[in-house]
């Protein structure tokens, strides 16, 4: 029994020695202890202690703001940090040698924050643990093997009311890294690209990429009622069209008490279309007024059945084709009533000095393209005339940029060099004129289609049908590449040659 006292008395004498030393070397510079990790194969050199003595010069923290940090032996006892006065006690009476409490240190001024934060040590030996007891704002300890001291003062500065410490994530403490200064930003070429591509997808809302057919059966459309709006001011003797048949179109005149002729956009053989504005919406509009012509009068009848059928089947227009919003009989002209739009893709194309479509518009139009051939398909109906001028843009403002290189050619005579290209904000399309378009069940014409874009099936005359319209994309975007037509050409004998050398 005596020999176990001794041994136990020992072991405490060396473990307080020990501590006491430790102290000594720490007390001249608190920098240095701060910055020297502790040498735990010195500190237990006689085997673990016993017993642990904790010594607190520390003032009391404030309430609920500090955190409790008990040390376990080998064994798995707890020394909670209340009866760290009654453990010194009872070592003090058992030893004879006493460590005398280390003298408090001036504490820090609340305003004046730490320079160096204290390195992290090294972990304590596997037969300790450290025990755990949260905070109030459940915020772990940063070192766990820190000096109980040394943790409550740190947590006395971080949780009390009385500091500006940083105590959210937009904070910057002082251990934080300076911002880095915002450079300005550049803007490249390739940048403005990619910017505008960016544009185009975000404008389209992806709705090109999901192509989503129409319910089947799908509505097909009988016949479109015309209703006729009568002139009080009309009369047989006022001479309104011209010797073929044509509106003749005086800016600022009425067309119906609901439209007002603002301007002429264009004229071809089936009629003009002319810029309007809508009296009762308040918005420009595009008119496309028929000649009065009868059989020119038969065809707008179709393509009006048409439309009606494009729309009954998509009414948010997600197939980008051109949509019908009313129609009349005025003065002797049908007039078809649609969304106002840009210029052709043939108008800017020529506008441009015939120079090709960036790489990345040109998959743009061919997506939007092969979507609104698809549904018309999915229709039954099959457009039969499609080409540059029949694909306008719902904005044509665009950006000019240097480009000084050789231009690409279909033909390997033709040798063109541009300087500047104007290049598409937006590369939105929408599909027009179907004046032309036949469902696939009701009669076929022998010849349909531009010559440029007119399939070989056609020219051989051997019959038609959906792939004609696919062979028509296929010669439009090789136009949009080179900027000039693949078969240029009216003779069907060199069309087909020139068909075979491709």
């Amino acid at each position: 029994m005596a020999s176990a006292t001794l041994t136990a008395t020992a072991t405490s004498t060396s473990t307080a020695t020990t501590m006491a030393a430790s102290a000594d070397d720490a007390a001249p510079s608190r920098k240095r202890r701060r910055s020297r990790e502790p040498d735990w194969n010195t500190f237990y050199r006689n085997g673990l202690p016993k017993e642990i003595i904790v010594i607190d010069d520390t003032p009391e923290p404030e309430a609920n703001t500090g955190r409790k940090l008990t040390l376990a032996s080998a064994n798995g006892h707890h020394l909670p940090a209340k009866s760290a006065a009654a453990a010194h006690s009872s070592a003090r009476n058992a030893n004879p040698i006493t460590v005398a409490p280390r003298q408090p240190t001036k504490r820090r001024r609340r305003d004046v924050p730490a320079v160096v934060p204290p390195p992290a040590p090294a972990p304590p030996p596997p037969g300790y643990h450290v025990q755990y007891v949260g905070s109030h704002t459940n915020t772990p300890l940063q070192h766990a093997t820190t000096s109980t001291a040394s943790t409550l003062s740190s947590t006395d500065r971080t949780n009390s009311i009385h500091t500006t410490a940083p105590t959210s994530l937009s904070s910057h403490s002082q251990y934080d890294e300076p911002p880095a200064p915002l450079k300005r930003k550049r803007t490249t070429r390739q940048q403005a690209a990619n910017d505008a591509k960016r544009r185009d997808v975000d404008g389209l809302g992806g709705q090109l990429f999901t192509y989503k057919p129409p319910p089947l059966p799908p509505k097909k459309v009988s016949d479109v009622h015309v209703r006729v709006v009568h002139d009080q001011h009309y009369n047989k003797n006022s001479k309104v069209d011209d010797d073929d048949g044509h509106y003749i179109v005086v800016p600022d005149a009425e067309l119906t008490d609901k439209y007002k002729i603002s301007c002429l956009l264009g004229q071809g053989t089936f009629g003009k279309v002319v810029k309007a504005r809508d009296r009762k919406r308040n918005e420009a509009v595009a008119v496309k007024i028929i000649r009065s012509v009868q059989k020119y009068r038969d065809a707008s009848r179709i393509e009006l059945r048409v439309l009606a059928t494009l729309k009954a089947n998509d009414s948010e227009n997600r197939n980008r084709c051109i949509h019908l919003r009313d129609c009349f009989d005025y003065r002797g002209h049908i007039c078809i009533v649609m969304d106002l739009l840009g210029q052709s893709v043939f108008d800017f194309l020529k506008g441009n000095g015939f120079v090709p479509f960036p790489n990345s518009q040109i998959q743009n139009f061919a997506r939007q393209l092969f979507t609104s051939v698809a549904f018309l398909h999915d229709l039954n109906l099959i457009h039969t005339d499609l080409k540059p001028e029949n694909i306008l843009l719902a904005d044509d403002a665009y950006q000019t940029f240097t480009y000084n290189r050789k231009i690409p050619s279909s033909s390997n005579t033709i040798n063109r060099q541009a300087s500047q290209r104007r290049v598409l904000l937006n590369t939105e399309i929408r599909l027009i004129d179907f004046g032309s378009a036949t469902f696939q069940d009701e009669y076929h014409s022998s010849v349909v289609s531009t010559r440029h874009y007119r399939a070989p099936e056609i020219i051989l005359g051997l019959g038609w049908s959906f792939p004609c319209d696919i062979w028509s994309i296929g010669c439009i975007l090789v136009e949009f590449f080179t900027g000039d037509a693949l078969f240029q050409t009216h003779d069907n004998l060199e069309h087909l040659a020139m068909m075979e050398a491709v």
